[in-house]
């Protein structure tokens, strides 16, 4: 196979997507940089990650990227996994395109519309694509009408600014209007019709450079941590048919976006809810290397404008994932039994850190488990009230 000869760099902050990315592009034969904004942690120890840098903010990461990069004989690719980056990088669409192959739609500014909640919920419900009932909302809206319980969430995340919250289930009109006495005034949500989902579908895929839309295939979850990640499930290459493919490459069409990224929905007898569409790489991404698919190794060469057929990127078998370091907190909030997770763990063929050849992430990671389990479960309960009180002092993100 004809190897890449552009430079890869992922720009995002240091996390376990990231940690993916390392492993899933580092096992090949690239030119890779990881371009790191904040600081670095866990998936520079990788052994697969060659090269960093760390860079305070999005405009240095920018700034490096023009100084060192901008007259290189062949395109830099820029893999990105975080929507703040994704934004940037949109905001100044032809400004990168001068100088790299970046993600995103042929019109400028639309990666930032279609990453809100509300426009991106929208424009799936004019292609027909089942959407839970959804309204636009932001403090001192008139409440009135809506039926409970629903679901809130921020509608995109505010720049310099940490959300709220994730997202909130408000079983009576009395909950809501307590979260959102607590909001920021300029702060959008979506609200949405409570869907009582028996299992939450995540469809991962890419929209390569050829037009052609490629599914690596579905994770099915039924356990999330108290940071809101996904912490069991398994993979499969089919996808349901109630999750329209179809529709899904008419979304991608429509916005004309190429890159990286995944659909959630909710899974309720044979239906299924779209949730939202995530204009990224995702998350889960790794779990799907494990699981036999190489997406962002596909979409890297479809870039670079070479063949990629012989890249695998479907999943294969039926395969089982846990977070091996924090679904344990669903055994201390007494959401599972003991029994069970062990049952679950045992199971298990992919996994969040742990990777028998690449060691110290995981390693790295587990050295913070009791510290990080003890913030996931003050924040998901009081998440809402602290960022509450980091804006009254003036602190930003």
């Amino acid at each position: 196979m004809e190897k890449a000869e552009n430079k890869v760099i992922v720009w995002s902050i240091d996390d376990f997507n990231t940690l993916g990315l390392m492993r899933e592009l580092g096992s090949a034969a690239l030119d890779l940089l990881f371009l790191v904004k904040g600081s670095a942690g866990m998936a520079v120890k990788s052994k697969y990650c060659r090269n960093y840098v760390e860079t305070a903010t999005i405009e240095d990461g920018r700034s490096y990227l023009f100084e060192h990069f901008s007259g290189e004989e062949k395109k830099p690719i820029l893999i990105i996994a975080s929507d703040d980056i994704i934004t940037y990088v949109d905001r100044h669409k032809d400004d990168f395109e001068k100088h790299f192959i970046v993600p995103g739609t042929t019109v400028k500014g639309n990666v930032e519309k279609y990453i809100d909640k509300n426009t991106m919920t929208a424009l799936a419900e004019e292609l027909g694509i089942l959407c839970p009932k959804s309204r636009a909302v932001k403090k001192g809206d008139d409440l009135r009408g809506i039926e409970f319980p629903c679901l809130i969430k921020p509608s995109h995340q505010k720049p310099g600014h940490y959300n709220e919250f994730k997202f909130k289930i408000c079983k009576n009109e009395q909950a809501l209007k307590r979260t959102m006495r607590y909001v920021r005034p300029d702060s959008e949500f979506i609200l949405q019709q409570y869907i009582p989902k028996e299992l939450d579908l995540l469809v991962y895929g890419a929209r390569m450079w050829d037009g052609k839309t490629v599914f690596a295939g579905s994770f099915f979850r039924d356990r999330l941590s108290d940071s809101g990640s996904s912490s069991h499930g398994y993979f499969t290459a089919d996808i349901p048919a109630c999750a329209d493919t179809e529709k899904i490459c008419r979304f991608l069409e429509r916005i004309d976006y190429h890159g990286l990224f995944s659909v959630e929905y909710g899974l309720l007898k044979d239906k299924a809810y779209f949730f939202e569409v995530n204009l990224r790489n995702d998350g889960t991404s790794h779990y799907f290397y494990q699981a036999g698919a190489n997406l962002p190794l596909a979409y890297v060469y479809s870039a670079a404008g070479l063949d990629y057929s012989q890249i695998p990127v479907k999943v294969t078998g039926k395969q089982w994932f846990i977070d091996e370091l924090f679904d344990k907190e669903n055994v201390l909030m007494g959401n599972v039994k003991k029994s069970v997770w062990k049952k679950d763990m045992e199971e298990a063929t992919l996994f969040k850190y742990y990777d028998k050849d690449d060691p110290a992430p995981y390693e790295f990671a587990k050295k913070g488990r009791n510290k990080q389990i003890l913030q996931d479960i003050v924040l998901k309960r009081f998440r809402l009230y602290i960022v509450f009180v980091l804006d009254k002092l003036g602190l930003r993100k």
